[in-house]
């Protein structure tokens, strides 16, 4: 029985020595929940399945298009977008916001990542707002990540 404890010490230890260490990360995440407006969703989309979440400490992202290819996607949108990283001993939080014009007053869309380093809990909500900024419709996935090699 030990034996079994320590095992899965050393196996959880170099899951997350990757990523506490690397600046760079893919996540595979196995989506165990899945909301609409706060409420199991109808037509679950993600549930049981992967998807991958990128991790990007050199340019501040998370997300589940790598920042690289995003910013390929969305070359007219950068001056539309805030984003804010937040990363400490246990979690690593990110949000993400995209305003109707590049004068950042009305908010489109946001999204916010919360991943927990030491056993791969991943929570990312999307909300859609109306042209008041007010959240009309939301949706979250909720999951266990690991690092992908």
């Amino acid at each position: 029985m030990k034996y079994n404890s320590i095992m899965i010490s050393m196996i959880l230890s170099i899951i997350f020595f990757d990523v506490l260490g690397n600046n760079k990360l893919e996540m595979k995440c196995t989506i165990t929940e899945e909301l609409e407006k706060n409420e199991p969703a109808v037509n679950k989309n993600y549930t049981e399945k992967d998807i991958l979440i990128f991790i990007d400490r050199v340019n501040l992202w998370v997300s589940d298009i790598s920042y690289k290819k995003w910013k390929n996607q969305n070359k007219e949108s950068e001056g539309k977008i805030e984003k804010k990283f937040e990363e400490t001993e246990k979690k690593i939080f990110f949000n993400f916001y995209e305003f109707f014009e590049d004068n950042k007053e009305k908010l489109e869309s946001s999204f916010k990542i919360t991943f927990e380093k030491f056993g791969g809990y991943l929570s990312f909500i999307k909300f859609y707002h109306d042209y008041n900024g007010e959240v009309f419709f939301s949706t979250e996935i909720r999951g266990k990540c690991f690092t992908e090699k």
